[in-house]
């Protein structure tokens, strides 16, 4: 998850990192909140990232 007002880790490094996983068997996905900041579970807003992880994880059979 990457947040578009993050500058402790700016989407460009999540990215970077999601990018270095393309050839592993590691199942991966990147989702991208462009008005969030890095605090996105304790920020406002935080149950949708809650939704949003919970629902990939119930697409992973997780």
């Amino acid at each position: 998850m990457a947040g578009g007002k993050d500058h402790t880790v700016p989407e460009v490094v999540v990215r970077a990192a999601h990018k270095q996983y393309r050839h592993s068997e590691a199942i991966s996905d990147i989702v991208g909140f462009p008005d969030r900041g890095h605090s996105l579970t304790i920020d406002g807003g935080w149950r949708e990232v809650a939704d949003t992880a919970l629902a990939w994880l119930r697409r992973q059979s997780l």
